[in-house]
């Protein structure tokens, strides 16, 4: 359902190299460092009991998948059940273990959102792979996101992961 990260993945152009670059969806006034040349697909997702469009800005490089996912619910009350949503979905997504917990601190979000939270987690891929990943869930208004560094623990730069989820600049609270 809110795969980003394995969504971004199949989605995305392979590039060998961490070349770092600011992007982020057009739509939105955000960027981040992205170490290969993203690219942004849409498609409808349900959340908190809403459908909306998602939109994935992702690529990979070095083995990792990296992306941030993005939808507006049009409404600031349904936010906190979407990130608890998000948040459920994450670890679901990859069995995980949660290896680290933080509250996400991202300038210019909403605060004092239960879920708005900074990941480490270690799970598995469905053929039992296992995996590594880093997720950052915030929200500004009535918008949720959700910036996810996904890899084969084997070939995962935690290094990479905190750079990407610390790159986050997003603009000014809405009026």
């Amino acid at each position: 359902m809110l795969a980003a990260a394995a969504a971004a993945g199949c989605l995305f152009a392979c590039s060998p190299a961490l070349d770092w670059r600011q992007a982020g969806p057009k739509e939105v006034d955000i960027l981040l460092d992205f170490p290969c040349k993203p690219l942004t697909v849409t498609q409808p997702v349900m959340l908190a009991g809403k459908r909306v469009a998602m939109s994935m800005t992702g690529c990979k490089a070095a083995d990792m998948t990296f992306a941030l996912a993005h939808a507006d619910l049009g409404d600031p009350s349904l936010v906190a059940p979407a990130l608890a949503e998000m948040h459920r979905a994450a670890l679901a997504n990859v069995s995980a273990r949660v290896l680290a917990s933080q509250p996400a601190h991202v300038t210019h979000a909403s605060e004092g959102l239960a879920d708005a939270l900074q990941l480490d987690l270690a799970g598995q891929a469905p053929g039992g792979q296992a995996l590594r990943e880093h997720v950052l869930l915030f929200a500004q208004g009535s918008q949720v996101f959700q910036a996810t560094v996904l890899g084969q623990q084997a070939h995962y730069k935690r290094d990479a992961a905190h750079m990407f989820a610390s790159s986050v600049r997003l603009g000014a609270a809405p009026d």
